[in-house]
């Protein structure tokens, strides 16, 4: 791959559009920025089996934020060998301008021209837009399997894009009812797809090669939550916005999740909030906040056909996200503590993974706030001293409470150096009755070791409960 070099262009203010959206910190800065990774691209993909993209963004200021976000959620999902190749900013820009640059000054066309790129982003103002089919021959002309993606953006002032640049920079009433959002940019958003459509038809040889991100469309759906009181964390419209145009980092990270889904045709759920989201000191901006511009971002991908995602049934839709959230952390609750003696180990001998010790369990007593008693010599713990360093234990004994009911217990754990063994998770069988909660409930235990004491072994467990645990 080339080796690429940061570079920056200004160029003079010389448009009085441009000197209002500055006067106004309208951040559509009148100037050229251009940045590329130096990160080297990774031979194999993640876990996920995910083959990672070579991304390249073309893009005004509402995409600016994007391809570092993204490559965090990348990193995160696993595909380890995603590429950030450049991002060549231009604000307040038609994707004309980008083509338009001289070409000693013009990553996006020295990129393409060296084969290097796999998707290239583009963010148009308005439709239609002579850059983006000039984008498409160049990039096709050297690799023939390139795909094309383009943000349909949300206007800034909430214009319609098509109006731009009347009113960009106006502070708008925000308090928009769910119908009026539904229309805001409808025009713009026509314009895109007839666009697009005419692109697919001309340069895709019957199959689609370029795509639209409909973050104006998520961006309505997400404000529409706001005004019917559904979203967690977020109170007013005017949250999602820094000026008239600028998101916040909400805003950026629905549209961050937006973006990942098109770009890799899967789900965001599961993955991490953004940075930006998390450095934000607002409590409110939780993981359900999180969660909802996910389910957001991928409700809006999958239901629109030229997302290029594949047709996703309704209720799959549903089903992946309506279902219950989890409202707080596990809370460990004590049960007891074992204090337990063990006979002389038996060496069992080389197994597979491993040698394996038999340690007999010769007795012991337990006591806790709502239960105590002994531990019933004649259980066993099956160790395993495994080869890469680590030990489990896999023992199994009775303890005998002080009203005579018997009760199994299966402890599993699994340590390795420095720490060692030192939690394990008991299950119980008992008998239906007063016992009958140690069948229903999840425990883990702590492992303390002393062999200088009569009583070696020393268990602490606790249960696994929620706030609304009986």
């Amino acid at each position: 791959m080339a080796d690429f070099r940061s570079r920056q262009l200004n160029q003079n203010c010389e448009d009085d559009l441009m000197l209002k959206l500055s006067t106004f910190l309208f951040a559509f800065l009148p100037c050229v920025l251009f940045s590329l990774s130096s990160q080297a691209l990774a031979e194999v993909a993640g876990d996920t089996g995910v083959k990672g993209e070579r991304v390249f963004y073309a893009s005004h200021s509402l995409m600016w934020y994007v391809p570092d976000q993204l490559t965090e959620l990348a990193s995160a999902q696993g595909i380890d060998d995603h590429q950030l190749v450049g991002l060549q900013k231009i604000g307040a820009s038609r994707t004309l301008q980008h083509w338009q640059l001289p070409d000693d000054e013009n990553l996006a066309k020295e990129a393409l021209r060296q084969g290097d790129v796999d998707v290239f982003v583009m963010s148009p103002i308005q439709f239609p837009d002579e850059g983006i089919e000039n984008f498409i021959k160049l990039g096709l002309k050297h690799n023939p399997e390139m795909r094309f993606l383009v943000q349909l953006s949300w206007g800034g002032g909430d214009i319609d894009n098509q109006d731009f640049p009347n009113g960009a920079w106006e502070v708008p009433d925000r308090d928009k009812t769910p119908e009026q959002l539904s229309l805001m940019n409808a025009r713009n958003i026509h314009a895109g797809e007839t666009q697009i459509d005419s692109l697919n038809e001309k340069y895709g040889d019957g199959q689609d090669i370029v795509f639209l991100i409909p973050a104006s469309q998520a961006a309505s759906e997400l404000r529409s939550r706001i005004y019917r009181k559904e979203m967690p964390g977020l109170e007013d419209q005017d949250e999602l916005f820094v000026d008239p145009a600028h998101p916040s980092a909400p805003l950026e990270a629905l549209n961050t999740y937006l973006h990942f889904a098109v770009l890799y045709q899967q789900s965001p759920l599961g993955l991490p909030s953004t940075q930006k989201l998390e450095q934000v000191n607002r409590p409110q901006w939780d993981e359900s906040l999180t969660r909802t511009l996910q389910e957001i971002a991928w409700r809006t991908a999958a239901n629109y056909s030229r997302s290029g995602l594949p047709n996703v049934d309704a209720e799959e839709i549903s089903a992946a996200f309506d279902f219950p959230q989890p409202v707080e952390y596990p809370e460990l609750e004590f049960v007891y503590t074992a204090n337990i003696k063990v006979g002389e180990a038996l060496d069992f001998g080389q197994v597979d993974d491993g040698k394996r010790l038999v340690i007999p369990i010769v007795g012991g007593t337990f006591h806790g706030p709502d239960i105590q008693g002994e531990v019933v010599p004649g259980g066993v713990d099956w160790n395993l001293s495994r080869s890469d360093g680590a030990t489990e234990a896999d023992a199994t004994y009775f303890l005998r409470t002080e009203d005579g009911v018997l009760i199994r217990v299966s402890n599993l754990g699994v340590g390795a150096p420095p720490t060692g063994l030192r939690f394990t998770t008991p299950r119980f069988i008992a008998p239906r009755g007063q016992y009958d909660w140690l069948n229903q409930s999840t425990f883990v235990g702590t492992l303390d070791v002393d062999w200088k004491r009569e009583f070696s072994i020393r268990l602490r467990v606790f249960r696994v409960r929620s706030q609304e645990s009986p």
